[in-house]
């Protein structure tokens, strides 16, 4: 087994140590092949591998369901500061890898099923990372091994088209969900159920893109991809045994406790979740990271919240005076998600004794999805609850907008897919015929349209709101064609300056924005104050969208407007100094 690992290392520093070159091509040493690769347990070892670097999701930065962000490329995109000769990308190390595991796996010798399955592991990973490639530039080259230096007309060649590409990343994927073993004992290990999962992930985006990205002229072929996306769900939503959405805790802590447990193992709706550990000291940021560190949860993310009003759900929109809502008043009657990802008045950040007052300056809406209720799991580095990588409630969603957008979406779709989402939370039921128009769904979604219009807002609603802050709002504003949401993310309203008000639910002011600091009353000096203006009269990093009162915008947003150009931003440049190094490679369209 040792002399296993040292292969299986030796493998790895060779794969992973040359970025600098070409298409990230490596030397093929005879050592490596000549005693690696010889039997499924080799390849287990680098399949092993390939699972500790999955990177799970927990907030969405850089869309609107933030108000504040960190660094973030899409930010730099829209802010007009990436051009060919300042991006980075086209990053080919990982499909290098896999291809130089396919094109060894052949020399294993034992059970053939057992190759197999991980020949399907990693034709499926090959397939999902050649479509992050194919999100970013639409067309990109194909390559099926692991290029030599001598291959001098496939490392120069141009780029392949999308629907080409596309083509082989599905049948990897469906090579994959043929092969790849069903077996469930360890929900942290590859499995059919998740290569169903990617394919059914993957043609949505690919059917939804073609559908509402005209100028790639690809209109006709979307349904081809939904009903791929269906068929994907059907199999998963089948096996009745192995999930089920998980709600065991009750409609006001069910759903958040999924994503805080300690142990995922046993839970139905895990389809693949990533193993953090104390004891083996395996750990992440997400209570530390996501919960008013950089950012906080936005307006827009806030209203996406339906509200119960004698057994039905209607939208936040249709609430007298809605627009104006204190921080308090927002959590009347809503969705219990709600209060499961924003975080209520009277919250006590573990290892505190009183409520937590928001950062205004970084919009006033903290996120407490993923982080845990246990003080030991606060501090940067510290937190090791489970996070998943893919859920069934994700597979319901997805099963649901694709019946949609084919046009054959019945209530007994919705019964089975966004009807269960919303029983676990106690929520009334999606009524197909009781739908009608929800202008603030249709402003923010304008190019739909049809028979479906309506249920297709609504279950994009429902995918806003049951996924928040699992990373799939960007992809989802960019399949969907919608860009232009990215411009000026808002977060709480604020009646009027230089005044205080209650965020913790004890009818005591805690907090207040002024407009500077010789604004401030003697009455409110022991209150936490913000200010609009600094001591020498400059802007702070606040501002109101209606300058005395309103929304929190980021003054950054003023001075330096982001513009999300159509439909230049929905792809990526190739980097310059590729293009110098193949002058076969044209540049990204619109670019």
């Amino acid at each position: 087994m040792k002399t296993r690992v040292l292969y299986i290392v030796i493998i790895m520093m060779g794969l992973c140590g040359c970025n600098d070159s070409f298409l990230n091509r490596l030397p093929e040493t005879s050592l490596v092949t000549e005693n690696f690769f010889n039997s499924p347990s080799d390849l287990e070892l680098f399949v092993n591998k390939l699972y500790l670097s999955e990177s799970p999701k927990y907030w969405d930065p850089g869309t609107d369901n933030v108000v504040a962000s960190e660094k973030d490329e899409m930010l730099d995109l829209i802010h007009g500061n990436i051009t060919p000769a300042t991006v980075g990308g086209w990053d080919w190390g990982q499909i290098r890898e896999l291809n130089y595991f396919l094109d060894n796996a052949g020399k294993a010798q034992g059970d053939q099923e057992l190759i197999n399955h991980y020949i399907g592991i990693v034709r499926m990973l090959r397939g999902r990372e050649y479509y992050e490639m194919v999100k970013r530039y639409s067309d990109v080259p194909w390559y099926d091994h692991a290029l030599k230096d001598t291959e001098v007309d496939e490392l120069y060649k141009p780029q392949d088209s999308r629907t080409f590409v596309v083509e082989k990343i599905m049948e990897d994927l469906d090579f994959g969900c043929k092969n790849i073993m069903t077996d469930l004992e360890n929900r942290t290990v590859y499995n059919r159920w998740y290569a169903y999962g990617l394919l059914a992930r993957i043609a949505l985006h690919e059917g939804t893109f073609r559908k509402y990205h005209t100028e790639l002229g690809l209109e006709s072929t979307a349904d081809e991809f939904l009903r791929k996306a269906v068929t994907a769900c059907e199999a998963i939503m089948a096996n009745t045994t192995d999930f089920e959405i998980y709600d065991v805790d009750g409609p006001d802590n069910s759903y958040r406790n999924l994503f805080i447990s300690n142990d995922l193992s046993k839970c139905k709706e895990i389809i693949l979740f990533k193993d953090y550990d104390y004891d083996a000291q395996i750990k992440h940021y997400a209570s530390n990271h996501v919960f008013s560190y950089t950012t906080n949860l936005s307006r827009a993310l806030m209203e996406s919240y339906l509200v119960k009003k004698e057994n039905k759900a209607v939208p936040f929109s249709s609430v007298e005076n809605y627009q104006t809502k204190t921080f308090i008043e927002t959590f009347a009657d809503r969705d219990p998600r709600y209060a499961q990802t924003f975080m209520y008045p009277g919250y006590i950040r573990p290892g505190d004794v009183q409520p937590f007052v928001p950062n205004m300056n970084l919009g006033g809406y903290p996120q407490i999805k993923f982080v845990s209720k246990d003080a030991q799991q606060i501090m940067p580095g510290t937190s090791y609850n489970d996070l998943p990588l893919m859920r069934l409630g994700e597979i319901l969603l997805i099963y649901a907008e694709a019946k949609a957008e084919l046009g054959t979406l019945n209530q007994e779709d919705l019964d089975k897919s966004i009807n269960k989402l919303r029983d676990r939370v106690g929520m009334p039921h999606m009524i197909l015929s009781e739908l009608v128009t929800d202008p603030t769904l249709e402003q923010q979604y304008p190019n739909v349209s049809g028979a479906m219009k309506n249920a297709i807002l609504e279950v994009r609603r429902e995918r806003r709101v049951e996924l928040a802050c699992e990373g799939f709002r960007k992809d989802d504003i960019l399949r969907w064609r919608v860009g232009t949401l990215l411009e000026m993310p808002q977060g709480a309203y604020i009646a009027a300056i230089n005044e205080v008000f209650d965020v913790t639910g004890d009818g005591v002011s805690d907090v207040g924005i002024f407009l500077n600091s010789a604004s401030v009353k003697p009455i409110y000096k022991k209150k936490i104050c913000y200010y609009l203006e600094d001591e020498n009269g400059e802007k702070t990093g606040i501002s109101l969208s209606e300058g005395d009162h309103g929304y929190i915008i980021l003054t950054n947003d003023l001075t330096s407007p982001k513009k999300f150009i159509e439909p230049k931003y929905y792809y990526f440049p190739i980097p310059q100094g590729e293009r110098v190094t193949n002058p076969n490679l044209h540049e990204t369209n619109f670019w």
